[in-house]
């Protein structure tokens, strides 16, 4: 059985709103195509089809 932590978020903006996740080391996130706006240049991404679940 897997485990989840906390996320740590932060919610910015007002009518254009976005939120910034602050991921630790081992984390990842999955986000929908076409929608991330920045990642920090020492994050590594993978593009990947389906759901993202690895299944």
């Amino acid at each position: 059985m897997s485990t989840s932590d906390i996320i740590d978020y932060q919610i910015f903006g007002e009518e254009m709103q976005f939120v910034e996740v602050e991921l630790d080391p081992g984390e990842s996130a999955i986000a929908e195509a076409g929608m991330m706006m920045y990642k920090d240049p020492n994050i590594t991404m993978d593009a990947v089809f389906g759901d993202g679940s690895g299944k």
